[in-house]
């Protein structure tokens, strides 16, 4: 998928796109009436006069993508859905392709005779491989580039296609004989025309109604953003589609109170999840503090399963859940290789315990230097350190934790004043 094309070039290529579309429907209309005249079938030239059409749809296409990036101050959220009103009206532009086959061809009195069938088969052949590739090619551009118009006028292309298979049909089965043959085809090809105009016109009438984007990409945010450290919960994410553009919308319970350290995280959250779900027009993020709730507590334990008092000597981390005074054990993991003083092992063992969303980390003694610490104080993990036993140290917590876990930036601050001239 082209995931990062900046605003210009996607408009661009959408451009190119949409006039190549014209000068296709403006070369098969020219000729399949040319031909139509010259051979002496009259359905070959009404497909033409449908061609026309098309033309007059692929142009209106190419209006919709200019008119839509356009901004004003009336419009400040910008004129995307456009687009969508142009992919309507190509939809109901295939229900009227569908109709004036059904008409043609069901419904005519006279049987017209070919004069020229080579001529006529060729014109048929061109525009069924030309439909054919170039609508293939416009969908998978259309979806590459989510563009709801693109998409719209490949399907209306491929009516083409369609209509010139009955052509087909109606030029051999008059050849040969047998003119019930092109009604029962058109009857299967009307079906298939129809329920395609349908789903355009309902994909249309959702984002023109700004009916929700769909549950797979709103999921993917949800999922960025409950991979941040700081994000505590998601409560919601709700979004719209406007062209080829989304806007999202999302409360989150971020993990501090502190306003700098929120807005930076908010800041770069955005930046994930623009990176990760493409087309993303604008993105609201409200945040609010936690409110009391659940507390995650982990011990970091050495090979004889007592608090650790040294980073070479830690093994394994134990994480505890307390709720009120309810302390249960929830989990853990061990160490794949030791921790060493000041050479990022013990930052990197904060980054882990703010993915497992733990509030405070316990140890036997205070051992971390000022690179841990500032990892421990952006993910909001408090540090507690407890000279007494493991088992003292849980009924310590069962209680009021008794001023166990402290900031990390109140050890930071300690720290920075020992080792200052």
């Amino acid at each position: 998928m082209v995931a990062h094309l900046d605003r210009e070039t996607l408009v661009r290529e959408k451009k190119k796109i949409a006039l190549m579309s014209v000068a296709l429907n403006l070369f098969l209309s020219v000729m399949k009436i040319t031909v139509g005249l010259i051979s002496g079938s009259a359905a070959l030239v009404a497909d033409g006069i449908h061609s026309l059409a098309d033309l007059a749809a692929a142009l209106s296409v190419y209006a919709g993508i200019v008119i839509a990036n356009f901004r004003s101050k009336e419009f400040p959220y910008g004129l995307y859905k456009v687009e969508n009103l142009i992919s309507l009206v190509s939809a109901f532009a295939i229900f009227f392709a569908g109709y004036e086959i059904v008409r043609d061809v069901l419904f005519a009195d006279e049987v017209r005779r070919i004069e020229n069938l080579p001529l006529a088969l060729s014109a048929v052949v061109i525009t069924l491989v030309a439909t054919y590739l170039f609508s293939r090619w416009e969908r998978k551009k259309g979806e590459e580039l989510n563009s709801p118009s693109l998409i719209a006028d490949a399907e209306h292309i491929k009516t083409d296609f369609f209509s010139s298979l009955i052509v087909l049909v109606g030029i051999l089965g008059n050849y040969f004989g047998f003119p019930w043959v092109e009604k029962l085809a058109v009857l299967v090809i009307a079906v298939l025309i129809f329920r395609a105009g349908w789903e355009i016109a309902v994909e249309a009438l959702k984002v023109l109604l700004d009916a929700s984007v769909d549950r797979e990409t709103l999921e993917k945010v949800r999922a960025v953003m409950e991979s941040h450290p700081l994000v505590e919960e998601v409560k919601s994410v709700i979004g719209r589609s406007s062209g080829s553009y989304k806007f999202i919308e999302a409360e989150l319970v971020l993990k501090t109170d502190d306003f700098e350290r929120a807005h930076a995280a908010v800041h770069e959250i955005e930046e994930r999840v623009k990176k990760t779900v493409p087309f993303i027009e604008r993105l609201i993020i409200h945040f609010e503090p936690p409110e009391e709730r659940e507390r995650r507590i982990a011990l970091l334990l050495d090979g004889e399963g007592k608090l650790c008092r040294e980073p070479e000597g830690c093994k394994r981390v134990v994480v505890f859940v307390k709720k009120g005074k309810t302390l249960v054990e929830d989990g853990g993991w061990s160490l794949q290789k030791p921790l060493v003083r000041d050479k990022g092992s013990c930052a990197e063992l904060f980054e882990r315990l703010a993915e497992e969303k733990v509030d405070c980390l316990v140890v036997g003694r205070a051992f971390f230097g000022k690179g841990a610490l500032y990892a421990a104080a952006y993910y909001g993990i408090e540090v507690g350190v407890f000279e007494g036993t493991v088992e003292e140290l849980l009924r310590r917590l069962e209680g009021e934790e008794g001023g166990v876990c402290r900031p990390a930036s109140e050890l930071l601050r300690k720290l920075s004043s020992q080792t200052a001239p």
